[in-house]
């Protein structure tokens, strides 16, 4: 699903889309886009286990429906670190990872972010 204002084909209402549904199998391993220090990780109703990481400059990217974390808070990721697996906990939907990126507290679209990390793979 993408990012903002979204309007549902059926029933014409519009809700608004503050990251993005990416699809990946269970167990599938979830990485750090770029420097990140783990600034939080737990449950929260409707996001299931979360991990949020400070990008700095006012920049944090939330990563949530995680079947597992594997880093402590404060551990400084490097892009390419694992620190999780896709998973389906607090999810309506099956599996699938959902990513967030915020500047200051506010939802920016996380494009950008994700066509960078696809540009760095090899």
């Amino acid at each position: 699903m993408a990012f903002g204002k979204l309007v549902h084909p059926k029933f014409n209402t519009v809700t608004v889309q503050k990251g993005l549904d990416i699809r990946a199998a269970p167990g599938t391993a979830v990485r750090a886009l770029a420097p990140a220090t783990i600034a939080w990780t737990g449950w929260l109703n409707g996001y299931g286990n979360v991990v949020v990481l400070d990008q700095g400059d006012g920049y944090h990217t939330l990563y949530a429906h995680l079947a597992e974390v594997f880093r402590p808070l404060g551990t400084r990721l490097f892009p390419g670190d694992v620190f999780g697996t896709v998973g389906d906990t607090g999810s309506l939907k099956g599996a699938y990872l959902y990513f967030e990126v915020r500047r200051r507290g506010l939802a920016v679209d996380p494009m950008p972010w994700v066509g960078a990390a696809i540009a760095r793979a090899p």
